[in-house]
């Protein structure tokens, strides 16, 4: 395959011939680079040289990118050709570029003799594959791009050689490609040209190829030399800039030399290559009795050095690093120094520090570290003083805890000596007065019926008096089973609380829920009177205080616990009045006693109130035992 002297193109790839079009592609045969800025318009072109290539009859092979082997299918399928069947017989080759790369470069350059084999023997299989009479190759390859884009300008060269080389032993068009948008530097100019002649045709970017007359391109030629003009003027512009900059540099090291505050420079031997006048007159030293020196003659201490050296090895940023430093008249400085380290490809070059002086700082820490001890100490006293105070509250505080107990278990034993009382006085009401009322009734009732016979004013009489004794009698009952009411020892809490709330509703008005959980069974008797209690209290107070036309008491059984709550739907509690429940205890003798009935089994009250109802839970413990009972049991053994 000829090649001869690049040459920019006219009119995109191919010369004006009178051919027809499938053929006019074979008229450039050579190595020909395109340099394109739209990816559109250079697909377009491709697709124009693939297609009339295939419609020849002529083998293609593509080389190119994921991206660019679609673009390119898209623009064939319009073309309307079948690029299916070619690929099938091998006439249409689809390779992809980052793929073949990787097949003949070593250590990022192309291996002469693995490019030589790989597309040679690609290069002959299309040529097979190919039809009629003279048939031709056409390779389109972006690899040379690839290695570009990746800074590798050397190796994309090479390889731009070895197709030459190939092109000696294989016939075949070949045409390259890269976007302009890479050689984007001043110093890409020489590489450009470079790259230029090793082709032998040098496709302009679109913007010009797509110039259709001489008129045309001669004013894009001029327009071109106005820009070389410009880029010409912005370099000398640009070295005026470097000039200033360097004036700038200048004019900062000036400055640098005359701060307040000290600044060095050291070299990778630890040896000071440069220090400002402020720092030079902190320690005291003229300029050659400090430059050139080590740093290890002024450090007070070795292993401060070791370890600011070492943060710098290893490339950190050293920041208020503490240090002392020996001044020439032997006194000694404590300082703060803020440190980096300059390295080129892998080298360390030198430091660059500030250093500020802080002894003066050090000496009132100092002082304030003695106030501080002395301060300590008085506090200890003082801490010591408090703690004696301390002991002697803890010590009043186990006294009136002690009594608060001793208290709370007599509360506990009252409770319990009530309810004792109450179930007495219950019985007796029951089993003495209430006889007597009945036999007084029984009495009352046949005198009726003997009065009747003699005088029937006297007997109305008698049967007024029945009535009245039956009255009694029902009152005395009922009074009876609100102090202790029989059911709870004879069937249980459950039932105990079913006839309490029926009697209660009817007196009341008030329609009460009762939520019982169906397998309750029996509990201690302890606990079952306290809660019969705790829930006649509550009822009480809807009745008496939160005018309530409602309200649910719900009892459930949990594992190891039993929880009672009752809610109502009255006026709620104030809650000033709430706050002080909480903090100080539980006002009114009610309450009160409802808790000492609920902490008597170590349980829990919890009690929430909103401007409409109030919601009291409890929840108790099913194996704890009444104190009252087990302060009982204490004093009885």
């Amino acid at each position: 395959m000829s090649m001869g002297k690049s040459s920019v193109h006219d009119s995109g790839f191919f010369k004006r011939s009178t051919e027809t079009p499938a053929r006019r592609h074979r008229y450039h045969s050579g190595h020909a680079v395109q340099f394109y800025g739209d990816d559109g318009a250079f697909l377009d072109s491709l697709g124009q040289s693939v297609g009339a290539a295939l419609e020849s009859g002529d083998a293609v092979i593509v080389i190119a990118t994921k991206a660019h082997r679609n673009g390119l299918a898209q623009r064939l399928k319009a073309r309307g050709l079948d690029t299916a069947a070619a690929i099938e017989r091998g006439r249409y080759v689809l390779i992809d570029a980052t793929e073949t790369l990787s097949k003949f470069l070593l250590e990022g350059w192309p291996d002469a003799t693995r490019f030589a084999d790989i597309m040679g023997k690609t290069i002959a299989r299309a040529r097979a594959a190919a039809e009629g009479d003279d048939p031709g190759i056409f390779a389109f390859g972006e690899m040379v791009a690839l290695l570009w884009a990746e800074g590798k300008s050397g190796a994309a060269f090479r390889l731009e050689q070895l197709w030459n080389e190939l092109a000696k032993t294989h016939s075949f068009t070949l045409r390259c490609a890269y976007p302009m948008k890479k050689f984007d530097r001043e110093e890409h100019g020489e590489l450009f040209l470079k790259i230029c002649a090793e082709h032998s045709d040098v496709i302009p970017g679109e913007s010009y190829t797509a110039l259709g007359s001489e008129e045309e391109r001669l004013r894009n030629i001029s327009f071109l030399q106005q820009k070389v003009q410009v880029l010409d003027w912005e370099r000398a512009e640009r070295l005026e800039i470097e000039k200033s900059l360097r004036l700038k540099e200048a004019e900062l090291a000036e400055l640098l030399e005359n701060a307040p505050e000290g600044a060095q420079q050291t070299g990778p031997d630890q040896k000071i290559l440069w220090a400002n006048n402020a720092l030079l007159k902190l320690f005291g030293y003229r300029p050659e009795e400090f430059v050139g020196h080590h740093l290890s003659e002024f450090f007070v201490q070795d292993n401060t050095l070791e370890e600011f050296w070492g943060k710098l090895m290893r490339r950190e940023e050293v920041i208020d690093f503490p240090a002392e430093f020996r001044c020439k008249d032997g006194s000694i400085k404590h300082v703060l120094i803020h440190s980096n380290g300059l390295w080129k490809d892998g080298q360390f070059v030198r430091t660059r520090s500030f250093i500020r002086d802080v002894t003066e700082r050090n000496e009132m820490i100092q002082a304030l570290k003695l106030a501080h001890e002395e301060l300590e100490m008085r506090v200890s006293e003082r801490t010591a003083e408090l703690e004696q105070k301390n002991l002697q509250i803890v010590e009043q505080a186990r006294i009136l805890e002690m009594t608060n107990r001793d208290l709370r278990e007599l509360s506990a034993r009252l409770l319990h000596v009530q309810d004792d009382e109450r179930r007495r006085i219950a019985r007796d009401l029951h089993d003495g007065t209430g006889q007597m009322l009945a036999l007084l009734s029984m009495t009352l009732s046949g005198l009726e019926a003997e009065a009747g016979k003699f005088s029937p004013e006297l007997a109305m009489g008698l049967a007024e008096n029945v009535e009245i004794v039956k009255e009694v009698s029902a009152e005395l009952r009922t009074l009876s089973y609100l102090l202790h009411p029989p059911l709870l020892d004879e069937t249980g809490l459950e039932s105990a609380l079913r006839w309490y709330v029926d009697g209660f509703g009817k007196r009341s008005g008030i329609e009460v829920a009762l939520d019982l959980p169906g397998d309750l069974g029996r509990l201690s008797r302890d606990l079952e009177t306290a809660i019969y209690r705790i829930v006649q209290e509550c009822l009480t107070n809807i009745h008496r205080h939160s005018e309530s036309p409602t309200a649910t008491i719900r009892l459930s059984q949990l594992p190891g616990q039993i929880a009672l709550e009752i809610k109502d739907e009255g006026k709620g509690i104030p809650q000033e009045k709430l706050s002080k429940i909480a903090s100080t205890g539980l006002p009114g003798v009610g309450l009160r006693g409802m808790r000492e009935r609920i902490m008597d089994f170590d349980g829990e009250l919890e009690i929430t109130s909103r401007a409409k109802g109030t919601d009291i839970k409890i929840i108790i413990p099913l194996d704890a035992t009444a104190r009252g009972v087990r302060l009982a049991d204490s004093r009885a053994l």
